[in-house]
């Protein structure tokens, strides 16, 4: 029997670059691009980081966001940036040259920054989790057995007493319950609410185990956060 194959069919899967935080939306997002390899080539998770940073990544260390790309066994850049930053990302976006740009953006909070500074590229931009109802999304990260922490909470938003109940524990269905809850927190903290580290997830080839953390103020008093203190690579046997 002939079978016909169409131009769609024939076509070779489109490259992929991830913005990757190694939070819960950017992780969701690469399994959610990974199920359809026909059409997705993810050629590399990147952390955009300042060129020269003031202060630590509180809510997403990079020495973790490293460990999770070796067990995503995913290739991984960190790459800097610098005022103008709208110009500073369009660079980084030429110099990838591919052809979608993924976020794990579930609202438009930043103006859209991403979208303007892929203008002028061949890049488009691919929002899995765009629009999404919030429900669906933690639903779909439960039911993939994701291990979350929440690294951070922002005080302004939740009271210090009431974050320290949050920093430093797994993200599952009972605290996302207490979570949503709280008064002026979206429910996937979109708004900065609160931030999470993945720590094991189905495409990691091995976990993350943390022996040890401690929970810290920022210096400007705005944050609650984990500290990673002793941590290693475990297989998943």
């Amino acid at each position: 029997m002939q079978v016909s194959l169409t131009n769609e069919q024939y076509a070779k899967p489109k490259t992929v670059c991830l913005s990757f935080t190694g939070g819960k939306d950017s992780t969701l997002s690469l399994h959610i691009l990974s199920r359809t390899p026909a059409l997705y080539n993810i050629s590399t998770l990147v952390t955009f980081t300042p060129t020269n940073p003031t202060a630590p990544f509180l809510s997403h260390p990079q020495s973790i966001i490293t460990l999770q790309s070796l067990c995503l066994s995913f290739p991984h850049a960190f790459l800097p940036t610098s005022a103008p930053y709208l110009s500073s990302y369009r660079e980084h976006m030429k110099s990838l040259d591919v052809d979608y740009f993924a976020t794990g953006d579930i609202l438009d909070v930043c103006d859209n920054f991403l979208g303007r500074a892929a203008e002028s590229t061949r890049t488009e931009l691919l929002r899995p989790l765009w629009h999404r109802p919030r429900e669906e999304i933690m639903e779909e990260i439960f039911e993939l057995g994701f291990r979350v922490m929440i690294t951070c909470i922002a005080l302004e938003k939740v009271n210090e007493d009431r974050a320290k109940e949050f920093v430093g524990k797994m993200l599952d269905r009972e605290l996302y319950e207490e979570l949503k809850s709280l008064d002026n927190v979206d429910a996937c903290g979109e708004f900065g609410e609160y931030h999470t580290m993945v720590l094991d997830a189905p495409l990691f080839l091995k976990r993350i185990v943390v022996t040890s953390g401690s929970v810290a103020k920022s210096e400007d008093g705005k944050f609650l956060y984990f500290k990673f203190e002793d941590y290693r690579v475990e297989s998943k046997e």
